[in-house]
């Protein structure tokens, strides 16, 4: 007897240590991390250092200290050590070892350790699309014949009969409705991040139709759904809400999905979101389309005058799904913020005082920025569109009020950065569905307030934000789809569930942990005492977790290529300096252009620079720059009319070459005379 008791507590000894050893976990971005950025991790393990390794020779190339982080997170239960390697700049490919036992995955260092989410995330919105062809060319094993093209009949609700084409843009989210309101605030996103940062989005290789024509993707994509939006607009002015089914679909590919699909009513909210959206599009596209650019300024005023003769919500109460329907509602009863945000975007885009009068009335209403903006609440980036307009008759009294809301408010989310396991800014109560778009919409709030004040603990926070959807967080889990050692595999979005694919379309952010539990399978796993951060499957049927949704993917491309390459540069000992890591000739913006376009370049070290235009038979038309230069990042403005030194004599294609010392590249750029 004596014998089987030892052995059985040998055996329990050996299990409760395997459980152990399993609970054990090292945290770490997967994506990688840049190298001169900060480079943290977190682990659960108690222990007194931690040691690079590399991956390739098993040599430990950096080992430091551990910090006692929290104990007893409050949204995790875990009580979590923080290591910090910043100071390793190393290209190459690593691993973290803590206590000589617990490894972490394998990640790389290197100054493009983004760019593949960053691209992923971006081609999401195109494996989204709606009307055309997903082909195997750009869509590889996801390709798919063209769906929905008989999109729509009005819906009975109404009172209006027989059908309006409303073919094209992109499927909401998991399912396969196209909605208004949540495309506002993702086109809104989107031409953010590229009108704020040219130079960080102007890529034009990310393999969809359109890339090499000269536009950046990121705006060749979002015009795919404007050009769905300008269709959902009444002559009126007033925008329909939304086009479904009355039902959600089945879980089939969507050139399978048949059945009748309806346009609902004309919305206020959704008016709002449109015209405010168009006004930035007129502006933003107005040096590459003319023609479009116009015609979204014009659906913008239309939309405007639509509101102002119609002052109160429409329909009465905010827009509610008729007997019957049961698809997404994004119910809104206030559509003061909508209303305010059309009304910065169209001052921005005309200077019109109209405008400029009707926000200054209104932009204090229920306060300026005291919370992070989603689609039910935009005020924010009404307040950040007037904060950096270019309109020479903006109040600077409202911009310097706006600039130090947002610094209050950014604080906050600093100090919860500090405060919290993880470094994640939202605490237990904001563990909501689509939590992962919060966290990241704080990190373009924390962005703005890095650029307004050259202050680097917002950027450090915000890049903490990054860290954590992938895959610094309680589940040691990218929420990013194909993004990562280890992903979300089983989102709930029905092409990637009944494809046959056993990978998901890559690049679409997941919901993130729901402490409310709003769907069964939540339910039936956790309950009201669960930490609030590991309310989270990844499991198809979990949708208040795991559905993917456009307006979650818009911050994630925004934040992921604000940081995609950062030249914030190399650590010293006061902080970042300007000496760029790396050679790099960027996009010309706008382009096409007339009569002048701006050049962007960095180089890490001095010497002489030559920077000369050739036509399309590679003869010499402009020499820009000629001299020696210090290591740095320049812009210089290449204006064809005010330059005697120039001969393009007709629009066409033209290329300029950068060379600095012994780097070279070339960029093609197009002029419209």
């Amino acid at each position: 007897m004596e014998k089987y008791f030892h052995s059985s507590i040998y055996f329990i000894c050996i299990l409760l240590l395997y459980l152990n050893k399993m609970s054990a976990q090292v945290y770490i971005n997967q994506a990688g991390y840049l190298n001169n950025l900060p480079k943290i991790f977190y682990t659960n393990v108690a222990a007194d250092s931690f040691y690079i390794v590399e991956a390739s020779t098993n040599n430990i190339l950096f080992r430091d200290e551990l910090i006692l982080s929290i104990s007893n997170d409050p949204a995790t239960g875990l009580t979590l050590y923080r290591g910090d390697f910043s100071s390793l700049q190393r290209d190459g490919n690593y691993f973290i070892r803590v206590g000589n036992v617990d490894s972490s995955f394998v990640f790389n260092i290197s100054q493009n350790s983004f760019d593949d989410a960053y691209k992923k995330s971006l081609k999401g919105f195109y494996f989204q699309r709606c009307g055309s062809a997903l082909i195997s060319t750009y869509a590889g094993v996801y390709n798919h014949p063209a769906c929905h093209l008989s999109d729509a009949a009005f819906h009975s609700s109404i009172g209006e009969t027989g059908q309006k084409q409303t073919t094209g843009g992109w499927h909401d989210a998991g399912d396969y409705g196209k909605y208004v309101v949540n495309a506002g605030i993702t086109v809104g996103t989107l031409l953010m991040a590229y009108e704020m940062f040219p130079v960080k989005f102007d890529q034009d290789n990310l393999n969809i139709p359109e890339s090499g024509n000269g536009v950046p993707d990121i705006l060749d994509e979002v015009r795919y759904e404007l050009e769905w939006l300008l269709k959902m607009q009444n002559a009126n002015g007033g925008v329909y809400f939304k086009v479904t089914k009355e039902q959600f679909e089945s879980i089939v590919l969507p050139n399978n999905d048949s059945g009748t699909r309806y346009i609902y009513a004309i919305s206020s909210t959704a008016t709002g979101d449109f015209a405010a959206i168009m006004a930035r599009a007129g502006r933003i596209f107005k040096s590459i389309d003319t023609s479009f650019s116009n015609k979204c300024l014009n659906a913008s005023l239309l939309a405007w005058n639509y509101l102002t003769s119609n002052p109160t919500i429409i329909p009465a109460g905010g827009f509610k799904n008729p007997t019957g329907t049961v698809t997404g509602e994004y119910g809104d009863g206030n559509d003061s913020d909508e209303r305010l945000w059309a009304a910065a975007e169209i001052y921005s885009t005309t200077g019109d005082a109209i405008y400029k009068s009707y926000f200054e009335s209104h932009y204090t209403s229920g306060g300026i920025i005291n919370s992070t903006m989603g689609w039910p609440n935009v005020k924010d980036l009404a307040q950040l569109t007037y904060l950096t307009c270019n309109q020479s008759s903006a109040s600077t009294s409202v911009k310097s009020q706006i600039k130090n809301s947002l610094i209050s408010y950014c604080n906050g989310l600093v100090n919860r950065t500090t405060a919290n396991g993880f470094g994640v800014a939202i605490n237990p109560g904001e563990y909501y569905w689509g939590s992962n778009a919060d966290v990241l919409n704080k990190a373009v709030l924390l962005i703005y307030t890095y650029e307004q004040t050259k202050n680097n603990n917002y950027y450090d926070a915000a890049l903490m934000q990054l860290n954590y959807i992938l895959g610094t967080n309680a589940h040691n889990l990218s929420f990013v789809t194909g993004v990562g050692n280890k992903s979300v595999m089983h989102p709930h979005h029905r092409p990637s569930w009944a494809d046959g694919i056993i990978a998901p379309v890559p690049g679409l952010l997941a919901g993130g942990p729901d402490q409310y539990l709003d769907d069964a399978i939540l339910k039936a796993n956790f309950t009201s005492s669960t930490p609030p951060a590991l309310c989270y499957l990844d499991n198809n049927d979990s949708y208040a977790s795991n559905e993917i949704a456009i307006n979650w993917n818009a911050p994630l491309v925004f934040v992921l290529g604000y940081f995609n390459g950062d030249g914030l540069t190399s650590v010293n000992d006061q902080g970042f300096n300007s000496v760029p890591q790396k050679f790099e000739l960027d996009q010309n913006y706008p382009n096409p252009f007339n009569p002048s376009t701006k050049i962007n370049w960095q180089s890490p070290v001095g010497g002489h620079q030559t920077l000369k235009v050739y036509d399309v038979l590679g003869n010499e038309v402009a020499t820009l720059v000629d001299e020696y230069r210090e290591a740095g990042r320049y812009e210089i403005d290449f204006n064809v009319a005010q330059s005697a030194a120039v001969d393009i004599p007709a629009s066409g294609v033209y290329f300029y070459r950068l060379q600095a010392e012994e780097f070279v590249q070339t960029k093609k750029m197009i002029y419209l005379k």
